[in-house]
């Protein structure tokens, strides 16, 4: 299981990953949004719609698109294959340019 990030001592919003499906703080996750009816990562966590949460970590990418659950809860809709993909990939790109940076 994945640990707690550090932002869990504060006392703030707590959201589960749909990932790894732990508990931490909602500053430590990435938002998935559903606008328009498509499924997309919503890095400023500003877009209108439902909403997920997921660690911007590789193994919580990788979890969400192998996940055998076919309706998430929390955005009260089914992510196929292709969309998930996507929404890893998104996430994998951001941290690839967060490494170069430092």
């Amino acid at each position: 299981m994945r640990e707690k990030s550090n932002f869990s001592l504060f006392h703030g919003p707590q959201r589960t990953c749909v990932g790894c499906m732990t508990q931490d703080a909602k500053a430590a996750m990435v938002r998935i949004a559903v606008v328009n009816g498509h499924v997309e990562v919503d890095f400023e966590a500003r877009r209108a719609g439902r909403g997920g949460y997921l660690h911007p970590t590789l193994e919580c990418a990788e979890r969400f698109v192998s996940s055998k659950v076919k309706e998430f809860r929390a955005l009260r809709r089914k992510i196929d294959r292709p969309e998930r993909l996507e929404i890893a990939a998104a996430i994998k790109l951001r941290l690839d340019r967060n490494s170069k940076v430092e």
